[in-house]
């Protein structure tokens, strides 16, 4: 057509709606995107041929990112502009256009009126956007115009939740992989499918039993312990008094058949020289089950807190270690990171703001070879270490030092088979749990803003915790707040607070990390 990009794309007639809260005193209001791609037009006689497939004309794509417009929000947000202006350019052959993160590309075609690969492209910028840089998918609008509605523009919201663990996903191409390496091999008993079991597919993923829903659930209980870290994040969902929840539940959960996977897990674990046992909490808690039996010799079951999606993603494709980044932001070093308490995974767990599972989250139940392990107590890069001296993996035991949790770190992807997804929520209400997991919390996430009461310091409310590290970001010295309907001016310099009322001063003490 005679028209830019742009123009069309501003012709465009459907508009998408989103309703959030607006930034009341806290101030707390997680960055949104709004993409739009526009797939472009083409010759009304190619339309007509069912047969020809034509590169559209016009095609496009732009995005709007709204949130704070200070402080470590408005990073993030330009952060993953530039990023995925970067992708755009790079992966999508795009150009910039003439506004601000407008684009022109060449990527959309179609074959007769309805046949088209918008939805394929609506993928691959999802998955970048949620595995890579780590913003939670909210909701899709398809928008078709022309007579036979074959005018179409796809509009996208996205939400910044906070910084994830980097999610190492493999690139294998199961279809060219050598079927004779896996010949030998027996399936195991539990495998159901028979297109796997026949060799006519690679992997599948299935529905969970309930036994092996029971087993996972009590897997779940018995490695869980209300111990904070550093490492959780505060929960909006959470009562205004807890930080952590008293159990994990089971919602639903997924069996991967992974004929490749499994294979490398069974190669990996027929090299270890001689007999290994090392511990692993999450073996001893599945005593009795199902699961147990089906564990090898020196192989374990470590969790791997994620978002639901992305967890079925990895059922598939496993994990990669060249994705899994350099040593910055972990603790022992780079690799694949397992844990043995459920509590530990939970840490890193997301939901996914909407999609199949709004407000759950998943981990990844992943059969592991544990073998011997390189136990260390201090943080560090040990890797190499480890490697050269023959272990199999690393064991960060920070149980022992500071009583908080054992962590695993795997060096050679072929140990870590991820075989289950759980979908779970955080069950914070104890009339609701087992009377046994009815416990108080131990150790801290730093996170939060204490005020001394009498002998004792007490995080305050969450609200007004976001409210202080805001403006700590933003450099004031005063904040006034409201607790318990009483009015308290904040001296964030001079860690005090007054009583607007009585003139009573209050200590304060500020958060570790932030």
């Amino acid at each position: 057509g005679d028209e830019s990009p742009e123009r069309a794309l501003n012709q465009v007639e459907e508009q998408l709606l989103l309703f959030r809260p607006g930034a009341t005193e806290v101030g707390a209001v997680n960055p949104h995107l709004f993409l739009e791609m526009y797939a472009g037009e083409g010759k009304e006689e190619l339309y007509e041929d069912e047969e020809a497939t034509q590169v559209l004309a016009n095609q496009c794509m732009r995005w709007k990112v709204i949130g704070p417009r200070k402080g470590e929000g408005r990073g993030k947000i330009n952060e993953a502009a530039q990023q995925l202006s970067n992708f755009v350019i790079n992966y999508l052959g795009g150009s910039q256009g003439s506004e601000e993160n407008t684009f022109h590309c060449n990527v959309f075609m179609c074959r007769g009126r309805f046949e088209n690969n918008l939805a394929q492209w609506t993928m691959r910028l999802c998955d970048f956007l949620v595995d890579r840089l780590g913003w939670s998918f909210v909701m899709c609008s398809l928008c078709n115009q022309g007579e036979a509605g074959q005018l179409r523009s796809q509009q996208l919201v996205f939400r910044f939740d906070g910084d994830k663990r980097d999610m190492p996903l493999s690139t294998t191409n199961f279809n060219n992989l050598d079927m004779s390496l896996w010949e030998g091999d027996q399936s195991p008993s539990h495998w159901t499918d028979e297109r796997v079991l026949s060799g006519k597919v690679v992997q599948s993923v299935q529905r969970c039993n309930a036994e092996e829903k029971e087993a996972l659930q009590v897997m779940l209980d018995g490695t869980f312990k209300r111990t904070l870290t550093r490492d959780r994040q505060p929960d909006d969902d959470a009562p205004e008094n807890e930080e952590m929840p008293y159990r994990l539940e089971l919602v639903d959960a997924f069996r991967s058949e992974h004929v490749w996977l499994h294979h490398r897990l069974r190669e990996r674990t027929m090299e270890a020289a001689g007999d290994v046992a090392f511990d692993v909490k999450t073996t001893i808690a599945l005593e009795g089950t199902c699961l147990h039996s089906r564990l090898e010799p020196g192989q374990a079951y470590l969790y791997h807190g994620t978002n639901p999606s992305s967890s079925m993603s990895i059922l598939k494709t496993g994990f990669a270690l060249d994705h899994a980044g350099s040593s910055t932001g972990t603790m022992f070093g780079a690799g694949i990171y397992g844990a043995e308490a459920s509590s530990k995974s939970d840490e890193y767990g997301r939901d996914d703001g909407g999609n199949t599972y709004p407000g759950l989250l998943a981990l990844l139940v992943c059969r592991s070879f544990v073998g011997n392990p390189y136990v260390v107590q201090h943080p560090g890069d040990y890797v190499e270490c480890a490697r050269e001296q023959g272990y199999d993996c690393i064991c960060g035991d920070r149980e022992s030092k500071v009583g908080t949790y054992r962590e695993f770190v795997f060096f050679d992807e072929r140990a870590v088979y991820p075989e289950y997804s759980v979908i779970y929520r955080r069950q914070y209400d104890f009339h609701k749990v087992p009377e046994s997991m009815v416990v108080p919390t131990t150790g801290t996430t730093g996170r939060f803003w204490q005020i001394r009461k009498g002998p004792e310091w007490q995080n305050l409310p969450t609200e007004v915790n976001k409210l202080l590290i805001q403006a700590m970001k933003d450099e004031e010295e005063v904040v006034n707040v409201t607790l318990g309907g009483t009015e308290y001016v904040f001296d964030i310099v001079a860690k005090k607070g007054t009583n607007q009322k009585t003139g009573n001063k209050v200590p304060l003490r500020a958060p570790m990390v932030f």
